[in-house]
């Protein structure tokens, strides 16, 4: 007897075709074949993305990568830190409002991990909950991946776990080749405004930006590429509002304007996170 697998959703094409799908698209991504679909199953509500094939090949080509990476886990046990999921086999074709579709991924609805305020936890659980963050993306690495495009939406919690999302720029750690310019300039390192290839240093800075924005409760702000590019090679300076200055030696090793002074090592980064507000 097979026991099901406990990272898979049990949904089928036959069945997802009785459900009532709402469009959620943006404007601009539904013009180059992006679709992005809720529905509810009893009380449970789950997000479905497709993409046209052919409609925009940059993103095509990260949801194939986004897909791929799902795939591996269907028959094996998922890291802790995706969320139950179903994606469709090469086989399987779902319409959808009058739409054919042959890739699609669906997880559940999750809330954003970040959009609880600093100020509702003590210390300890702002800790907790960071290493919980730390714990995520070095599962990530040592499956041997960057996520590349790490942004405060894309960490979600679900069942009391910390969960990531998107992996549509998702890289090699160690294939500099797949290296492009699709990182959001709120989160890019200095480095990768100088070309630099994406590293574990670049994810870590991504990161650091946004703990930093969640801790101020602040979004730093700039009005153009190159404001953002002067904001993060030089103007940046981690001032933490008083209640949480046990986090300062943590952001501040993270946020390294110098790619080889910042901090890459997890135990480091986890071990400074546990003794500063011990």
């Amino acid at each position: 007897m097979n026991t099901p697998n406990p990272n898979l959703l049990p949904f089928s094409p036959a069945e997802l075709e009785h459900y009532c799908f709402e469009l959620k698209t943006k404007p601009q991504s539904f013009k180059m074949g992006r679709r992005l679909f809720q529905f509810q199953q009893g009380q449970s509500v789950y997000w479905l993305k497709a993409q046209q094939r052919d409609a925009h090949p940059q993103l095509s080509a990260g949801f194939c990568r986004e897909l791929d990476f799902y795939r591996q886990f269907q028959q094996a046990d998922a890291p802790d830190f995706l969320l139950p999921f179903y994606c469709s086999q090469n086989t399987e074709m779902l319409c959808i409002q009058q739409e054919t579709f042959q890739d699609y991924l669906i997880v559940p609805d999750a809330p954003a991990f970040f959009t609880l305020a600093p100020s509702q936890f003590s210390p300890s659980q702002i800790q907790t909950r960071l290493l919980q963050v730390l714990d995520s993306l070095e599962q990530l690495t040592r499956l041997g991946y960057l996520h590349a495009d790490l942004k405060a939406e894309h960490w979600r919690e679900w069942a009391g776990q910390v969960k990531l999302i998107d992996f549509e720029q998702l890289q090699a750690i160690d294939d500099p080749l797949m290296s492009n310019m699709t990182a959001t300039p709120r989160y890019m390192a200095p480095e990768l405004f100088h070309g630099e290839a994406k590293t574990l240093a670049s994810d870590l800075y991504a990161l650091g930006i946004i703990v930093y924005e969640w801790l101020t409760q602040r979004r730093l702000q700039a009005k153009s590429y190159q404001d953002w590019a002067y904001l993060h090679c030089q103007q940046l300076k981690i001032e933490l509002p008083a209640a949480y200055l046990g986090f300062q030696d943590l952001l501040e090793a993270m946020l390294n304007k110098q790619k080889s002074q910042r901090e890459v090592s997890f135990l480091a980064l986890k071990t400074l996170l546990s003794t500063e507000n011990a």
